[in-house]
């Protein structure tokens, strides 16, 4: 601002004006050349100033508005003005020039203005970030899509070596070497340029790739388990190469009208006691959020610990879940039945060991099986090895028996060459025995038999098959060992035997006459008693209990021949079944009781059961029993006519006929932990048993993308993903 100096009149000083102050505060007035006072001159500067534009270039959040004034374009857009400043700079304008400099230096340290500032900078930031963040989108989605693809490669290839029983924690860097060599440029390139604690390649990656494979497979399973109506459990233990007890929990559910079973886990148990099996499997159930009210059926093997009647798993199991039924594998019974039947005659058990003592001879006897094997393809005869004739493992004596028949003359041949090169009285001894009438009789008597057995027993194992179907199939076996036994001309190979001694190509020149008193002297003593015994012990073992005896009333073979007597067809076996599910029975836990929900009404049911057996004979007449139950469960228009019968068919539909599935399990897992891998750890045994079991071929690529957010979720990666 420019600064006016009012002349001084000639002939003063400063000293005469301090000495007579001045009574008036206005400015001296020219005494001469009749020009404008300093007043008028003060109102014509202050009339004339206007708003400088150089104050933008030290000012630069002036936004001037002509003929209106000054405001601040940062006040208006981010500031909040207090009361005091009655909306100036912000909706109200300054106009006063004469101290707009003074009022500008104001207003820029005031601390309404301050904070504007501050918050333009943020949201400038912020709208920097967020261009930022726009343009790096397009390279992160591609760099996500690029890794993704990586981790894919990874995936298969850990998937490709724990389905194929690998030591995929060792071979992992190989196999991803050896894509390498073969020409996957991406994954050289994230293996050069990756740094060495992110290539995804140790064994602690390929720990939690194989976690989040068994995660997503387990939940896909666990989903499908639990939206059942009802299912059931099956269970065993056993010992693992490290001499570890593992329990192994299997399960059986209804899916699309289907029974379905497929594997839960395992786990490693301390004690191998009911009560402490008890406690793993309930923590198991607990763990997986699997509700033991839905479970109406308990599969377990025979022993005292598992099927104790006083103490054992099932009774214990039973307590908590009143309306679940415990069945006792039918493939065990039908074992044991073969096992005691043939322990009831000495000469079967005289074959049995016979064979059990040349396996031994072969198998711990390298030489002697090269031996074998070279007089086999002399005799051009296939090239068979001598199984085991194991007491506990199925259809392992039906082997035996069939491999010993189909390669006996090299058999004979070989213990003769063994005991002319080595004079091994052993050898000999089997030699002489095995050209005996009575080993052979009784050797083609026992294919015949295991046979027939072995063909039941195949067809227990059936993941698909229900109790409805067992009775049948147990019915067609006896009848056919009753067939057998009447009849041994009717046989396979026993009717055959005797020329097996009168065949030079068979057994070598043997001086022995077979005579027919012998034929049937074996027959009444031997034969005829061993199969009766078989079909008695099937009968006995195979029977059974009420409740299962009383799904009967939906095969309907057992329909009445005439429509008048279809009135009381099926009440009493009605009347089990609905005591059964259709009353509150007490539930004890831990020194507390209570009463569970009946699943069926046994009125409703009475009325819908005497409806429906007239159906099931106009209708399923000549269907079998799994197509009606079927029919019952798969079928809405039945579903909503006949619920309770359909609960009752959803029951059956579930109980687990054997417990094939939880031994299939065993087997995995002696293919999983070896000799040579007896430290894999509880956990990674069990992820890596659910990869080969119940895991796909190949990972699909949308299971693969959820494998991979699963794996992303564990803790921060240093890849996007």
């Amino acid at each position: 601002m420019k600064r006016f100096l009012i002349p001084q009149e000639p002939g003063n000083s400063a000293g005469a004006n301090e000495s007579q102050p001045s009574t008036s505060k206005r400015p001296r007035q020219m005494s001469e050349g009749g020009g404008p006072t300093v007043a008028e001159k003060m109102k014509m500067y202050k009339k004339n100033l206007k708003f400088n534009p150089k104050w933008k270039d030290k000012w630069c959040w002036i936004d001037y508005l002509p003929n209106d004034g000054m405001y601040c374009s940062i006040c208006k857009r981010f500031g909040k003005p207090p009361p005091s400043a009655r909306g100036a700079w912000v909706s109200k304008p300054v106009a006063n020039w004469v101290k707009a400099t003074e009022l500008l230096r104001q207003h820029e340290r005031s601390e309404w203005h301050l904070a504007a500032v501050e918050v333009k900078a943020l949201a400038s930031v912020a709208q920097t970030s967020g261009d930022i963040i726009e343009r790096m989108s397009v390279i992160s989605d591609e760099e996500r899509k690029k890794n993704r693809s990586l981790i894919k490669i990874l995936l298969r290839s850990l998937h490709y070596l724990v389905i194929n029983h690998s030591p995929h924690t060792t071979m992992f860097d190989g196999i991803i070497q050896l894509q390498i060599d073969n020409g996957i440029e991406q994954l050289e390139s994230h293996k050069q340029s990756s740094p060495s604690n992110a290539t995804y390649l140790s064994k602690f990656s390929t720990a939690e790739f194989l976690k989040s494979i068994s995660f997503h497979i387990e939940d896909n399973i666990l989903v499908r388990f639990k939206s059942s109506q009802f299912y059931s459990i099956m269970a065993d233990e056993s010992t693992d190469i490290s001499s570890k007890e593992e329990l192994a929990i299997c399960g059986r559910w209804l899916e699309d009208g289907k029974a379905v079973e497929g594997f839960l886990g395992l786990v490693h148990v301390h004690e191998v006691n009911a009560e402490a099996l008890t406690k793993y499997l309930l923590a198991f159930l607990h763990d997986k959020g699997i509700s033991l009210q839905k479970i109406r059926g308990l599969g377990f093997d025979g022993t005292n610990t598992m099927s104790g009647e006083r103490s054992g798993v099932q009774k214990r199991m039973r307590s908590l879940v009143p309306s679940a039924l415990y069945i006792h594998c039918h493939c065990h019974k039908l074992q044991l039945a073969a096992v005691y039947s043939a322990n009831e005659h000495n000469e079967v058990k005289r074959v049995l060991g016979t064979l059990l003592t040349m396996w031994k001879c072969f198998h711990y006897s390298p030489k002697k099986a090269e031996k074998l094997a070279e007089i086999e393809a002399v005799l051009n005869t296939p090239e068979i090895k001598v199984t085991k004739p194991s007491d506990t493992r199925w259809l392992a004596r039906e082997r035996c028996v069939r491999a010993v028949r189909q390669v006996l003359p090299a058999l004979v041949k070989t213990f003769k060459e063994i005991h002319a090169e080595s004079g091994d009285a052993k050898a000999y001894g089997l030699s002489v025995l095995l050209c005996t009438y009575k080993f052979v009789a009784c050797l083609y008597m026992l294919c015949d038999v295991l046979h027939t057995v072995a063909k039941l027993q195949g067809g227990l194992q059936s993941k698909d098959l229900d109790l409805s179907v067992v009775p049948v199939m147990v019915q067609t076996t006896t009848g056919r060992l009753r067939e057998l036994k009447d009849n041994p001309s009717s046989s396979t190979w026993f009717k055959d035997h005797s020329l097996v001694f009168s065949d030079p190509a068979q057994l070598g020149e043997l001086d022995i006459e077979i005579t027919e008193f012998d034929k049937e002297t074996f027959i009444q003593t031997v034969y005829k008693p061993y199969i009766q015994s078989v079909i008695d012990h099937i009968t006995s073992r195979m029977r059974s209990s009420d409740v299962f005896s009383a799904y009967s009333i939906f095969n309907p073979r057992h329909l009445p021949e005439e429509e008048k007597n279809l009135s009381t067809y099926g009440s009493e076996e009605l009347e089990l079944l609905t005591n059964y599910y259709g009353k509150p029975q007490t539930v004890s836990f831990q020194c507390t009781t209570g009463t569970s929900v009946p699943d069926v009404n046994p009125e409703q049911t009475e009325a819908e059961w005497k409806i429906f057996r007239r159906m099931m004979f106009t209708k399923f007449k000549n269907s079998t029993a799994k197509e009606v139950i079927n029919a019952l469960v798969s079928n809405t228009t039945l579903g909503s006519a006949f619920p309770n019968l359909v609960t009752l068919a959803t029951i059956v539909s579930i109980l687990p006929v054997t417990t094939a599935t939880v031994e299939r399990s065993f087997s995995n897992m002696k293919l999983v932990k070896t000799r040579l891998r007896n430290q894999l750890s509880d956990n990674t045994l069990d992820q890596a048993m659910r990869v080969c079991i119940e895991g796909p071929e190949r990972l699909s690529n949308e299971s693969l993308e959820a494998i991979i957010d699963h794996w992303k979720q564990q803790k921060t990666r240093r890849l996007l993903v």
